[in-house]
């Protein structure tokens, strides 16, 4: 039994995968409200001027692969908020966020969901024209 009683057609937050067991995707979601709790200032992914040992020591492609849009570190995690190009029914809800301890890039990113409002917390750059 879901503790957060998810909306099926139009949710607020979607776990990753969409159809994670409920225990793991709980889970998920306390880990994605703890860092929406954060103050966190986001800083937009350089991709016309990126810089050549990567970022968070991930290449170019595989940020505009995953829909990467902004980085931060906070609390001694890397951060990377995604934007993604499809979303709303029946895709996910437009933001995602993975994190991974700092300076531990041999580690995989770990997913905190997809979510449709960006945390009150967050201090995200407008879109330049």
């Amino acid at each position: 039994m879901s503790t957060y009683h998810r909306d099926e057609l139009l949710p607020e937050w979607e776990p990753v995968p969409w159809d994670m067991a409920n225990d793991a995707a709980n889970e998920q979601e306390r880990g994605f409200h703890e860092r929406a709790l954060k103050l966190i200032t986001w800083t937009a992914i350089p991709f016309k001027n990126f810089p050549d040992s990567g970022l968070f020591n991930e290449p170019k492609d595989w940020l505009m692969k995953i829909d990467a849009a902004h980085y931060a570190t906070c609390d001694g995690e890397d951060l990377l908020l995604i934007d993604n190009t499809w979303f709303g029914w029946p895709d996910p809800p437009r933001w995602g966020l993975v994190s991974r301890p700092s300076g531990k890039n041999d580690l995989q990113w770990t997913h905190w969901g997809h979510f449709s409002n960006l945390p009150l917390q967050w201090q995200v750059p407008e879109p330049k024209s």
